[in-house]
Order: C-alpha cells, then sequence, then structure tokens
C-alpha cells in the first residue's frame, strides 16, 4: 500500500471523511491521500460503477471503505449519502466537496441550459452537501472539517470558463460565512485554490478545445510545472487534522505561482 511520505499513518485515525467526487480525479486522490493516513472513507458520486472500481483499489489496499451513489444536486440523495456515513461509521468529521464539473465556453455563448448545469451543480450541490454534513456534525458536538475545492483564479476570472468562476466564488462566499456561523461549534471550514493538476476529465474538458492549453499555461506557472495530485491530497490532509485547529475561513492557493502573474486562461482576450 503506497504511504503519504508527509504525514504519519496516524494522522486521521479513526476520523470519518465524505469525499464527494471521490471516484476520480482529484476526489480519488484526495480521498487516498486521507486513507492513507488512518481515514475511513465514503465516497460519493454518480456512476456506480466508477465507485464500485475505486472501492475495490481501495479495500485491496487496506482502507476501511464505503461508496454511495449521490447526485448532489438532489436533496434526499445528499441526505441519503449523510445517512449512510452515519449508519456505517457513526459519525462524520471530515468533509471534502469536490464535486464539481465544467467546460470551456465564451460567455456570449453560453446557453441557459450550460449555466444551470454548472451553478446547480458548483454551487447549489455544494451548499446542499455542505449544509447536511454540517446539520450532523452540530449534532454530534465534535467539531469537523470542511474543505472546499476551489480554483487559483477566484479573484482575477478566467476567460472561457464565466460559469464555473461564479459558482465557484458563490462557494468561497458560503465558505466565509460559514466559517463564521459554525465556528461556536468548532466547525472549521477552508478551501483550496488549485491551480492545473492534470485530471482525465479535465483533459477532456478543457485540453480538447485547445491542444496549446497545458503547455501554455505551463509557461505562465513560475515553478514551470503542473502540479502533482498527491500535492493537492497532502493539503487536504493538513486541514482535515488537528495540525490546522486554528485556519478557518482561509482559501489556501496551490498553484505553482500561476495566480501572481498571468492565471489561467481558455480564450484570448
Amino acid at each position: 500500500m503506497r504511504k503519504s511520505e508527509i504525514f504519519s499513518t496516524t494522522l486521521l485515525k479513526d476520523q470519518v471523511a465524505i469525499v464527494t467526487g471521490g471516484g476520480t480525479g482529484i476526489g480519488k486522490e484526495i480521498a487516498h491521500q486521507l486513507g492513507s493516513v488512518g481515514a475511513k472513507l465514503v465516497l460519493a458520486g454518480r456512476r456506480e460503477e466508477v465507485l464500485k472500481k475505486t472501492e475495490d483499489e481501495f479495500v485491496s489496499q487496506g482502507f476501511d471503505v464505503l461508496t454511495v451513489q449521490t447526485d448532489i444536486r438532489e436533496v434526499d440523495q445528499v441526505e441519503n449519502l449523510v445517512a449512510e456515513a452515519v449508519k456505517r461509521f457513526g459519525k462524520v468529521d471530515i468533509l471534502i466537496n469536490n464535486a464539481g464539473g465544467q467546460f470551456p465556453k465564451k460567455a456570449e455563448e453560453l446557453s441557459k441550459n450550460g449555466w444551470d448545469a454548472v451553478i446547480r451543480t458548483n454551487l447549489n450541490g455544494t451548499f446542499y452537501v455542505t449544509q447536511a454534513v454540517g446539520k450532523q456534525m452540530i449534532k454530534q458536538g465534535t467539531g469537523g472539517a470542511i474543505t472546499n475545492i476551489l480554483v487559483s483564479f477566484l479573484h482575477r476570472g478566467a476567460p472561457g470558463i464565466a460559469h464555473s468562476v461564479a459558482a465557484r466564488n458563490g462557494v468561497y462566499g458560503l465558505m466565509k460565512n460559514l466559517a463564521l456561523e459554525w465556528a461556536q461549534y468548532n466547525i472549521r471550514v477552508n478551501s483550496i485554490g488549485a491551480g492545473l493538476f492534470i485530471t482525465e476529465g479535465m483533459q477532456e474538458e478543457m485540453a480538447a478545445a485547445d491542444p496549446t492549453f497545458i503547455d501554455n499555461t505551463i509557461k505562465a506557472v513560475p515553478l514551470r510545472r503542473v502540479g502533482n495530485l498527491e500535492e493537492l491530497g497532502w493539503l487536504a490532509a493538513y486541514l482535515s487534522s488537528k495540525a490546522s485547529s486554528y485556519i478557518t475561513g482561509e482559501n489556501i492557493i496551490i498553484d505553482g505561482g500561476n495566480s501572481l502573474g498571468h492565471g489561467i486562461t481558455f480564450f484570448p482576450y
């Protein structure tokens, strides 16, 4: 079993973590890192066959895993997700809001359905899961850690994905607000502003629209490389642990310095 190269394997021992979009890409890697440091995993996603494949892989590595097919846009399915997690493990300590989606499209060409689809998933769905998990954490009375996976260019935009930037800025505001509201319950709410991390989904959605996208973006990254998915997983594990117990309401950027300069763009401007 591949161990975390950074943290003790007991960093999150006996902690229960829900990861949305946990069957593939960034969510899968974050779940792997949480599991490698002792967390019990609840993976949520829309595609049951993908979840089961990841579950089998993780179980073979010694992780304690539950998968729950969930469309985060549907409140009843979200409530079922939390209920199943509590039924299996008795509690929820950690939430990673990773599920989301986007596609490159010029703002003037964006359809109502395209706008609605991204807002419903990235903003509404994130709220539904956060609210359901937050209620459970408040009921437990033992605190918790909620981390939203955002993007590193919220403050400057990214031409070509106005719908996604709008939704994720909404999640950013939600994070700030809940950090204030839920501090009294010792529930910490933070986010990660991720830069260029190569996943299969990102290649399909973004790179297919512009074959030069990845190379051009790397040129705008001061560290001159893409991020390694395990680096994102390490940061998520840190924010989920007692090591970050005095951090809440923060958006931590991990993008090799890209947001300090040109940022990311999917269309010229």
